[in-house]
């Protein structure tokens, strides 16, 4: 499986950690199951080379989430109403 998507976690002391992951699931259900899980839980866990990382949510300043790849549509995830969409870092 290809590693195409990217997570990096900011942290509130200035520190970040990158992980490079595959696509979870190519099912648009399942993908949006996935995000409300990520926006409602109180941990980010991730499995990396053979360990489980558990992020506690109060340790992360913010999440940069990044989801190329085929089919990816971002309009199609629905997100909490007060989402700006569309931005651009300036």
């Amino acid at each position: 499986m290809a590693k195409d998507r990217m997570l990096i976690l900011h942290f509130v002391d200035g520190n970040k950690l990158s992980f490079d992951f595959p696509e979870q699931t190519d099912i648009a259900a399942g993908k949006q199951i996935k995000i409300e899980d990520l926006l409602k839980g109180n941990h980010l866990v991730v499995e990396v080379e053979g360990s489980l990382l558990v992020f506690p949510v109060h340790n992360i300043k913010y999440i940069q989430l990044t989801l190329p790849g085929k089919g990816f549509d971002a309009s199609s995830i629905r997100l909490p109403p007060h989402t700006i969409r569309g931005a651009v870092i300036r």
